[in-house]
């Protein structure tokens, strides 16, 4: 397997930019998986499919996906500028949803990756497609600074216009979108590496990059000599005394240029010498092990680094001339000379090869901390195991690593350096697995109707995400903010704010959370004792063309639509009411989820227009309303009319609302709902009667007399 590196991250945050220049600096094969989810979804807008049906994605099986030359290839097709499109991008978070879609891509990716030094950007690279990458990246950056990019992007091409709040609000939505998805979501893996470049130049990127990817790879070989494995005060005495007594009896050979220490090799058992006490000026000889390598070099294994040899026991009770052995070059002299070498670090190469099981479990272990490495990190210990914690992995900053020497921390195991049997650990990821541990605990506590106090983390236009605790964070839709309508969450909630919310929802990590559960409810307190066809009264808050706002309670308010007013076709709603107007009227119409309550002023009265009690040429009183320009609006039997300026006896100034005067009905269509009525025409009626009455009653007594007279 070669070396990989995973770049993981929102969109336009950078990763594809980065990730080329990075592949070309070390020569690793780069890969746009991004690009590869744009050209399904590309191929799929084209064929019309229903893009909601994941069955309807078996194209792929037929469908060939190639990067050539920078170039992105679809079934033959360079599509490199089409794939860039709005529509693509507007529907790719929907598209790669599917685990159909992301099992095909995946497996495709994989295997380009299992057999080249691979670079890969995308949203799952770093927890799903290479989940063992040597390197992992989350880059991120603001919305505003994506969506600046992204303007950019799109200058000179084909790619429809919008304006910078438009790409803002775009880059939102598709940030909730691929965090949100069912399969697979945008997250950052435990053990990846947060780089913010908001603030920082793509130069700054590449190096920070550059750093980190020859920490873990390239330069972590480069320091096979330059870091010292800390051995025991005993051992290093015991190498001193091997070096003085190898001294003394080599002769000074060639440099072996072509091995270094801790390399594994095989050589041929020469000769096992026994020990020699000191004589004369002889110094004493330990007994040991004569090997010599195929090219002639050789070397002695001392009985302090051979395995399997007991106290009691003797070298030459163990080891046989003319055997082949693997050992482990414990040491070189800088001045040539025979090496020392040891089996005890073999069998600590195979002992080392057990971490394999904990780096693919994300296992925590427990080392101490020994000395700090310039220019690289930490050296620690974790049982007789040598571990290197590079820099960029620890949770403190370089300026503050000496704190750390003599402490016992928790690290997580990412990779063996088998050849100088030590690993890398990391300690970021052993927090981040703590956290997550926490956070997994905390979430399986977390039930719906339980009741949190939380702090406000982001805000968007939909709705709020409320830390509950332990890095849980839940969705407070802006729908469940307040009883009351809220055109923008930002009038009510900012970052930072504490908010006190009830959990109404659990799915997965997917908490619904809502506020105004726990706020009092006076629409649903003032409607407990009333229902459709309740008569209830309230204060006329403000009136409008199409009828009247009236406040029944707090935070209940009612709409008298201009229709149910009155029953006169053609009402004008000021003629009867003023702001401030206490006014009773009947519940027609009630909608909880909407909080809209509609009432009617005329139900309270049968219908007057139905069958009138006056008629034409009728004498009546009636009520004046309201004087308007052209003469009053009076009321008659709850029928409004209109008496005119011109058919006014008297002084018009004397008929103020609430007169009463007597009038004659001139007009009056119960189809039109119209009444006009007149004064005047009611004195000329009432005198001619009189006149009438009198003319009869002289006639009368006319008549009278002359019979009176005559007799």
């Amino acid at each position: 397997m070669g070396f990989q590196v995973a770049i993981d991250g929102p969109a336009a945050s950078g990763k594809s930019t980065i990730a080329k220049i990075i592949a070309k600096k070390f020569n690793f094969c780069y890969l746009d998986t991004g690009a590869m989810y744009r050209a399904v979804t590309l191929k799929a807008l084209r064929l019309k499919i229903d893009l909601n049906s994941e069955n309807e994605y078996r194209f792929l099986e037929t469908t060939t996906i190639n990067f050539e030359n920078g170039k992105l290839i679809l079934d033959g097709e360079d599509v490199s500028e089409e794939i860039r499109s709005l529509d693509v991008t507007n529907n790719v978070s929907l598209v790669s949803m599917f685990k159909y879609v992301r099992d095909c891509m995946v497996k495709m990716q994989q295997e380009i990756a299992a057999s080249k030094n691979i670079i890969m950007d995308g949203r799952d690279i770093g927890t799903i497609v290479l989940p063992n990458a040597n390197l992992k990246i989350f880059l991120t950056a603001s919305a505003e600074v994506r969506a600046r990019r992204r303007l950019n992007e799109r200058v000179g091409t084909n790619v429809e216009a919008l304006s910078f709040e438009e790409t803002v609000e775009e880059i939102k939505a598709r940030d909730y979108k691929d965090s949100h998805r069912t399969i697979n979501p945008l997250c950052q893996a435990d053990d990846a590496i947060l780089i913010d470049s908001s603030e920082l130049s793509v130069e700054d990127v590449i190096n920070e990059i550059t750093s980190l990817v020859s920490e873990r790879g390239y330069r972590m070989e480069n320091l096979e000599q330059k870091v010292v494995e800390v051995e025991e005060t005993k051992q290093d005495e015991v190498v001193e005394e091997q070096q003085a007594e190898v001294a003394e009896e080599v002769a000074v050979e060639e440099e072996a240029a072509n091995y270094k220490e801790m390399q594994l090799v095989r050589g041929t058992i020469v000769e096992v010498q026994s020990a020699k006490e000191a004589k004369g000026n002889q110094k004493a000889r330990k007994e040991r092990v004569l090997i010599e390598l195929a090219d002639g070099q050789e070397g002695f294994l001392f009985k302090e680094d051979a395995s399997g040899v007991a106290a009691d026991e003797e070298l030459l009770d163990v080891y046989v001339e003319g055997d082949e052995i693997d050992v482990v070059i414990k040491k070189i002299f800088p001045d040539g000379g025979k090496f020392i070498f040891s089996t005890v670090l073999v069998e600590k190469r195979k002992e080392i090869m057990k971490f394999e099981e904990a780096i693919k479990e994300n296992q925590t272990l427990s080392a101490k901390v020994v000395k700090v490495v310039p220019n690289f990190g930490l050296l620690l210990k974790h049982d007789t195991f040598a571990c290197l914690l590079p820099t960029s992995l620890a949770n403190v900053a370089e300026d503050q690593l000496e704190t750390l020497v003599g402490t016992d921390i928790d690290v997580v195991p990412i990779r063996i350096d088998v050849s100088r049997i030590r690993l890398i650990v990391s300690q970021k990821k052993a927090a981040a697995l703590k956290s997550k541990a926490e956070k997994n605990a905390f979430l399986e506590t977390i039930q719906v109707g339980q009741v949190y106090e939380g702090t406000v983390k982001n805000v968007e236009t939909y709705g709020a995400f409320v830390e509950l605790g332990q890095g849980v964070e839940g969705l407070l839709h802006i729908s469940e903010i307040d009883h009351n309508r809220i055109s923008k969450v930002e009038k009510v909630l900012k970052v930072g704010d504490t908010v006190k919310v009830q959990v109404i929802k659990v799915d997965s990590e997917h908490i619904g959370l809502s506020r105004k559960a726990l706020l009092p409810n006076k629409w649903a307190e003032y409607f407990q004792d009333k229902e459709v066809g309740s008569v209830v009264s309230g204060k006329v808050s403000k009136i409008v063309e199409k009828g009247v706002n009236v406040d029944l309670a707090e935070e209940v308010v009612a709409f008298i639509p201009r229709r149910e007013f009155a029953w006169e076709k053609d009402t004008f709603v000021e003629d009867f009411v003023e702001v401030g107007d206490e006014i009773e009227a009947k519940i027609i119409e009630v909608d909880n989820s909407k909080r809209r309550v509609i009432l009617s002023k005329r139900q309270l009265i049968e219908n007057p227009w139905v069958e009138p009690k006056v008629k034409v040429g009728d004498i009546v009183e009636v009520t004046v309303v309201k004087a308007i320009k052209a003469g009053y609006k009076v009321s008659l039997d709850n029928m409004m009319g209109f008496l005119h300026k011109a058919s006014v006896s008297g002084d018009p100034e004397a008929l103020v609302p609430g007169s009463v005067v007597k009038v004659k009905v001139k007009i009056l269509d119960p189809e039109k709902t119209k009444l006009n009525v007149g004064m005047k025409d009611a004195e000329e009626k009432v005198e001619k009667e009189n006149y009438g009455k009198y003319m009869k009653s002289q006639e009368k007594v006319a008549s009278t007399l002359g019979d009176f007279f005559k007799k």
